[in-house]
């Protein structure tokens, strides 16, 4: 075999032997998630982080969540777009496959170059070369195989040129490290030198196709050929490497990421990968389902995720690098993975719930079943004690076993759990809370003991776990808690010292798993946490919760060589490493949030990891190295009222523009699921899982608005602020304000001056009332004092001395002296309490009878609820009344009369409300109303009774009440009756009650 048959032959056979069966984490991308086609020809990350696509139905913008699309419709010049560029300013150049260059500059696409000499610029792809002052060029491959420059200067002022190719037929431009524009052409490499393509002499390369050119960070480069890619530094051949495929087999594209590791494609042959310092050679597409796919374009986000653009199956984004992915897909006999053990150093075991796998080479074997086809093997544990490997599960009617398989000795056992003591006792857990202890794995030798764990009795509890340590403790992990079980030296001896934890919330609850670090310690993992035991010094730490991470139905733990602590939960996996905590789940790359089983394999820094949806594997170096930033927030539009803004430089909205809509995005491909936003607009900040905010009738004035991101595993990022007004209308402007200020002021002091007048008014009124009411009660007190009636008094008493009756003289004067009295007395007070009132009466009709020789009879009544102590009348308002019934009613009647004044409370409706009001009723027998006017003439009495009326009247009007007095001539109630009868309705306040 030639030399060259013998490398093409190990090629071959490395490429077979590294063609891994595991799945990366990937997200395809097509047209159902918004892409604009699913035939990608190329794809740019710009200087915000967005990734834009150029495909076969226009250009597409991706924020990680959502695609953005533009088209013919939105100012392209067709929509089939074949390379994307950025600019120094981060305007964007679209080629059109068939009609030359849009630009994209603040948010609008225009036409940037379309023809020359009247011809249609079809453009297969584009290059941008920044110079000084202002000055750029582009370089334009078009699809006649024909090369262009245009030059654009610090006026605008385009110009294109076409370059001669001389003999060469390009294939596409690319960059070289130092920056020059680079020909690929059929003839190998050529530069662009003052717009002349000039050959390089690359000692080692051939003078044949060169299709694809990828920068390296040592300022060498790789170039792929047909079969081979070589690398270059210095203009020689440094590296090549042979990719082993006969037939088409054209590497199309290549691409170095920040790993330093290699990524190619072949033409309908998908994707490979070349690790650092290897020539192997690994198939991704066959992993992602692109093995007969051409993949076109690679490209690597800030993140290190990798993206692929195909024809006619979208974009895909490679992610989370460090984690591979077996399933049934790949073979394995069930996703759901209890446990995991290492059987030698190519072999990994991995117990399902459907039977034994052989992980080995990146291949997943199935151990052939042992109860038989139809029945399902349940595996529990595995185990690999000295070198022993132990298998727990549920194989049919048999309690141990043995078998082989390709070279390993199984030795399998019914039992829930398994181990050994140091001095090579078999334990085999229950789930009746005991261990069966015995001297040989055989299951037809007796039982030596049977230990139970808690107490001396069987219970319901099953035994989850038995684990043996550096220090030849038996752990016990069981559904009631943790027992540590001190074996006896002597192996015929049945007495074991046991240890509970039952003060410990963590150990003294179901314990899944155990396990010891290279430190010294025993994990515990259970359903209210994780706890430690340091046999060093015998302390005890608990953790219910790491970092705020709650750490309740954990499953399994492990620790790394860097003595960092992983933690499986029902949540996802943690990793803790004395500071800070990792939380790995479905957003990162885990199939399955649900993680039951841990495995470190040290030697080889891999951690496995079985779910219930598959097995994982992380390579903890590649895991390390990868670099997880905050999302930067970038403001996608802005809307306030019908109008969106782009530009977010001077916001200036308004008044009819009050309701603010702002749309952004936080920038994570690697977990896009697990980003959530926080944002201030008034310093107070408030967490959203949305991508809009919407601010409301916003009042006028200045807002400034910040928002920032986190995603899963990394700090709050830097915020974007966008500061923005909204103006105010006029009735909100300033001069509005002053103006209504002006008014209320103007109006202010109008209605103070009204007010003032109104108040003088009133004041000089009440004055003018109040003077008018004590002028009335002076005219009253003239009124009792009645000239004729003093003068008649007094002509009585002369009657009586000179009639020498003196006694009867002494009598009447002191009776008329005690009346003149009391009228002198009250004459200033404004209310007289009733009961003196009565009194004053009384001293009055008395005089009168006196007078009048009895020629009259009177009463006084008074109504039970009434206490004439406590109750105040108006002064002076009942003697006029009880004087005209008495002279002009019952003595020119001509016979005995009778005169009854009474005093009683009755409910009165005044204005709407009812009112208790005090009534005061002077009836008399006498000839009546209309009979006494007849022979009526105005004389002091009816003076009285005017002023009476006059003084009741004015304080009604001043107390805003009806007017008080009602006169009744009693003839109308019938033929038999006569008289008069006065109402005076005194309501409140014309009556006060005193306490």
């Amino acid at each position: 075999m030639t030399k060259k048959g013998l490398t093409s032959a190990l090629v071959v056979h490395l490429l077979s032997v590294c063609i891994y069966a595991q799945t990366l984490s990937y997200s395809n991308y097509t047209t159902s998630d918004g892409l604009a086609s699913s035939t990608v020809f190329s794809m740019i990350q710009d200087s915000k982080g967005l990734i834009w696509f150029a495909t076969l139905n226009g250009v597409s913008k991706f924020d990680g969540s959502q695609f953005t699309t533009y088209r013919a419709v939105d100012g392209l010049n067709s929509n089939s777009i074949i390379s994307i560029v950025e600019g120094e300013k981060g305007e964007l150049y679209f080629g059109n496959f068939e009609k030359g260059i849009n630009v994209l500059k603040n948010g609008k696409i225009d036409n940037y170059f379309q023809e020359i000499q009247g011809e249609q610029f079809p453009i297969n792809t584009l290059i941008f070369s920044p110079e000084s002052n202002n000055l750029h060029s582009i370089y334009a491959f078009v699809k006649h195989r024909s090369l262009h420059v245009i030059h654009e200067n610090a006026a605008s002022i385009i110009s294109a040129k076409k370059i001669n190719m001389r003999t060469l037929d390009l294939i596409k431009l690319e960059k070289l490290p130092a920056g020059e524009i680079a020909v690929l052409t059929t003839k190998g490499l050529s530069v662009i030198i003052n717009n002349e393509v000039i050959k390089l002499d690359i000692k080692g390369l051939p003078e044949t196709e060169v299709f694809c050119l990828a920068k390296s960070d040592d300022d060498s480069y790789f170039v792929g050929l047909k079969g081979k890619i070589c690398q270059i530094k210095e203009n020689r051949v440094i590296r090549e490497i042979s990719i082993g495929v006969t037939g088409e087999n054209e590497v199309l594209s290549l691409f170095q990421d920040r790993n330093r590791n290699l990524w190619f494609t072949i033409k309908n042959k998908g994707i490979f990968f070349i690790p650092d310092g290897t020539d192997n050679i690994v198939d991704i597409g066959i992993r992602i389902g692109l093995q007969q796919t051409l993949v076109n374009y690679i490209i690597e986000d800030r993140e290190g995720n990798i993206w692929l653009s195909t024809y006619g199956k979208g974009a895909y984004c490679l992610k989370n690098l460090y984690l591979k992915n077996f399933s049934e897909a790949e073979g394995m006999s069930s996703n759901i993975v209890n446990c995991i053990a290492k059987a030698s150093k190519e072999r990994i075991l991995i117990g399902t719930v459907n039977g034994i796998n052989i992980l080995e080479n990146g291949s997943v074997l199935r151990v052939p079943s042992k109860t038989g086809v139809g029945l399902v093997e349940y595996i529990h544990h595995i185990k690999n004690i000295d070198n022993e490997l132990y298998i727990c599960g549920v194989y049919g009617h048999f309690e141990t076993s043995t078998m082989m398989f390709n070279g390993l000795k199984l030795q399998l056992s019914t039992r829930n759990a398994f181990n050994k003591t140091a001095n090579g006792l078999y334990l085999f857990g229950t789930t009746g809370n005991s261990l069966i202890v015995r001297q040989q794995f055989n299951p037809l030798q007796y039982d030596l003991n049977k230990l139970f764990v808690f107490g001396d009795n069987p219970a319901d509890n099953r035994i989850n776990e038995i684990t043996r340590d550096s220090y030849d403790n038996i752990w016990i992990g069981s559904s009631q808690g943790l027992c540590k079980a001190i074996p006896p030296e002597n192996i015929k001896d049945t007495i074991w010292k046991k240890t509970f934890f039952t003060e410990n919330q963590v150990l003294n609850s179901r314990i899944n798993a155990i396990t010891e670090d290279q430190h010294k310690k025993v994990w515990f993992a259970g359903e209210k946490g994780i706890a430690s035991y340091d046999l060093t010094n015998d302390s005890i730490s608990t953790f219910a919760a790491i970092s705020g991470h709650d750490l309740s139905g954990s499953t399994s733990t492990a620790s790394d060589n860097q003595g960092r602590l992983w933690v499986g939960n029902m949540k996802g996996l943690y990793m803790f490493d004395g500071i800070s905590v990792k939380h790995l789940n479905v957003h990162t790359g885990l199939p399955s949030n649900e993680v039951l089983s841990l495995f470190m394999d040290r030697q080889e820094n891999l951690l496995y990891i079985g779910t219930t949806n598959g097995l994982s594997v992380i390579d903890i170096p590649v895991f390390d190295k990868q670099v997880i930033t905050a999302p930067e927030v970038l403001l996608t539009s802005i809307k306030a009222g019908d109008s969106v803004f782009t530009d977010y430089n001077n916001l200036v909205f308004e008044p009819h523009q009050h309701d603010v809509y702002v749309n952004f995005a936080g920038l994570n491909f690697s977990s896009p699921g697990s980003v959530v936003y926080r944002y201030s607009i008034d310093n107070k900040w408030m967490t959203t899982n949305q991508r809009t905010l919407s601010f409301i009738n916003l009042r006028p004035g200045v807002y400034k608005l910040q928002i920032m991101a986190k995603a899963q595993n990394t700090d709050w990022g830097k915020p974007a602020m966008v500061t923005f007004r909204i103006l105010p209308s006029f009735t909100e402007s300033a001069w509005f304000g002053f103006m209504i200020i002006g008014l209320f002021i103007t109006f202010s002091l109008l209605f103070i001056r009204l007010r003032l007048n109104a108040q003088k008014k009133k004041t000089r009124n009440e004055m003018e009332l109040t003077v008018r009411i004590n002028a009335l009660k002076h005219q009253a007190l003239s009124a009792m004092m009645n000239p004729h009636f003093i003068s008649n008094s007094l002509n009585s008493v002369q009657y009586l001395v000179n009639s020498h009756r003196y006694e009867e003289a002494n009598e009447y004067i002191a009776m008329m002296a005690k009346l003149m009295r009391k009228n002198l007395d009250s004459a200033g007070s404004g209310f007289i309490l009733l009961s003196e009132e009565i009194d004053r009466l009384k001293l009055y009709l008395d005089l009168e009878k006196m007078r009048f020789q009895d020629g009259f009879t009177y009463e006084i009544g008074v109504g039970t609820s009434i206490n004439p102590g406590a109750v105040l009348i108006p002064n002076m308002i009942i003697q006029p009344f009880v004087e005209n019934s008495l002279w002009h009613g019952i003595l020119n009647s001509g016979q005995a009369g009778l005169l009854y004044v009474s005093f009683d409370f009755e409910d009165i409706e005044i204005n709407g409300v009812v009112s208790k009001s005090l009534i005061i009723k002077v009836t008399d027998n006498g000839i009546g109303i209309l009979e006494a006017g007849k022979h009526k003439k105005k004389d002091h009495i009816s003076n009285g009774i005017h002023i009476i009326e006059e003084r009741l009247k004015l304080l009604s009007t001043k107390m805003q009440l009806p007017s008080p007095i009602m006169f009744e001539d009693l003839s109308s109630r019938g033929s038999d009756s006569q008289g008069t009868e006065v109402i005076i309705s005194l309501p409140q306040p014309l009556y006060r009650i005193i306490k």
